[in-house]
């Protein structure tokens, strides 16, 4: 299995990128928990409430936006290619600085 602690040498968890569910449209049982099913790395869950929800958003790969694309009913976003790029910046400039 990849390590998925790190991303270009940047601590993962740092990098707030990864899917977001919206609630209103989000229809487990609707869709049989395509996500859920769908995720290699169970990025998603069902949380018994009637709901997916995200539960390990940072073993999700950054720029990879496949699941939203298998969702229905649209409920699953991502931040946006701009928003990527600047967390991105904030991240590796923070990371300069500690190793200087």
């Amino acid at each position: 299995m990849r390590d998925r602690s790190t991303y270009t040498g940047l601590p993962r968890n740092q990098i707030d990128w990864f899917p977001r569910i919206d609630l209103e449209k989000c229809k487990p049982h609707e869709c049989g928990l395509i996500c859920v099913n769908y995720c290699p790395f169970n990025v998603f869950s069902h949380n018994g409430g009637g709901f997916v929800e995200v539960s390990r958003p940072y073993e999700c790969n950054v720029g990879d936006e496949s699941c939203k694309f298998q969702c229905p009913y649209g409920a699953i976003s991502f931040p946006t290619r701009e928003e990527l790029k600047e967390m991105l910046r904030r991240v590796r400039e923070k990371h300069m600085k500690k190793e200087n």
